[in-house]
């Protein structure tokens, strides 16, 4: 069976120049789309000479091996659900869902119905990514004690402006961080684990929309290790800078390039060692391992391997609970004002997100 038939569900959606990437990539054949802009589905379905649907039910029923889901983020489970239904494996752009309920009842279907349920994290495919993850996986630095995320994502007004549903409960399902800070908290969760407690604060500091454009954490893992996240797309700082130390060294990771320093003696050792009680311990910076890739090609290259296995998905369902889980704690937490203990209550949240999407910022 040809594993690479797909249909596309959002085909009008500007992210779909990643996907068209991506299945130039693994010669995907498109044999079906479907956009709420049926001008836009039409211009797709001619550049790729496929049917075009003005029905999902009916564009599911072709004969197809995955479905493509690139609408808005509240439509997510919906659609990811009646695509395993369909028989379709199912490749969704981030996030998985807008809250861990529906993104657990997703997983939950594929896994019933043994289809694939892949996530479109495509940073965990940067080269400089995947060697950070194996250096702490192999103990490289040691026991993670701090794990800090900074990113930025600098937006204009018009940027919701031109598509009035972002920044929305209703439309978009949250802000920051159910938008554009699912990659750098996907790449906190990849590399050091699901945290154990949370303490969030969201604000809306500069855009005049409904939810979040600043977002503020501290992380507590099951280890005692501890972090700070902060994301915003309402300030000018470094994109993305992720700093991980551990007993044994630590690591600064940035886009395209990773930075490494060893501790000569391991830092437990090092404080129940006798000697000067104001010497810093020495340490040795590596050689920069300098990355890249991380394209939407590796999360297609990578699928078409899941689908003939030979491989496990770079990025499952499953794994993306923990950053959808993480994103609704944060806003649960600063909603109630308090931290918050992991596993979420995912009801609770829910139940926010409910009364949001009902009232707005009220």
């Amino acid at each position: 069976m040809s594993a690479r038939r797909f249909v596309v569900i959002g085909a009008g959606a500007n992210i779909f120049s990643a996907h068209r990437r991506g299945l130039s990539a693994i010669d995907g054949k498109v044999v079906g789309v479907y956009d709420v802009n049926a001008e836009r589905a039409r211009l797709v379905g001619e550049e790729f000479d496929c049917p075009v649907f003005s029905e999902v039910d009916s564009l599911l029923g072709v004969a197809a091996d995955v479905a493509i889901i690139l609408a808005p983020h509240p439509y997510h489970a919906e659609l990811a659900i009646a695509g395993v239904r369909a028989g379709k494996h199912v490749l969704t752009e981030k996030p998985l869902s807008i809250a861990l309920a529906e993104g657990e009842r997703m997983v939950a279907e594929a896994e019933k119905h043994d289809r694939l349920l892949a996530v479109a994290f495509q940073h965990r495919a940067r080269a400089e990514v995947r060697e950070a993850r194996r250096m702490i996986q192999e103990g490289e630095i040691g026991t993670i004690q701090r794990a800090d995320v900074l990113a930025t994502w600098p937006r204009r007004y018009t940027y919701f402006q031109v598509a009035p549903w972002r920044g929305t409960w209703q439309g978009e399902g949250g802000g920051v961080l159910i938008n554009q800070g699912q990659h750098d908290l996907d790449l906190l969760g990849y590399l050091v684990g699901r945290p154990s407690k949370v303490v969030g604060w969201t604000r809306t500091r500069r855009h005049p929309i409904e939810t979040e454009d600043t977002a503020e954490a501290m992380v507590e893992w099951p280890n005692g290790a501890m972090g700070a996240i902060h994301i915003s797309t309402a300030e000018i700082d470094e994109t993305q800078r992720i700093e991980i130390t551990g007993t044994a060294g630590r690591l600064r990771l940035l886009p395209g390039r990773l930075e490494v320093w060893r501790n000569e003696v391991a830092f437990d050792e090092f404080a129940a060692s006798p000697g000067n009680p104001f010497a810093p311990p020495t340490t040795t910076a590596l050689p920069t391992f300098l990355g890249g890739d991380g394209g939407h090609e590796a999360i297609y290259r990578n699928l078409a391997e899941a689908l003939a296995g030979r491989e496990a998905l770079i990025a499952s369902g499953r794994d993306a609970l923990v950053t959808l889980e993480l994103a609704n704690a944060i806003v649960y937490s600063s909603h109630v004002g308090r931290p918050i203990d992991l596993p979420l209550d995912a009801a609770a949240f829910s139940g926010l997100l409910a009364s949001r999407r009902a009232f707005g910022r009220s």
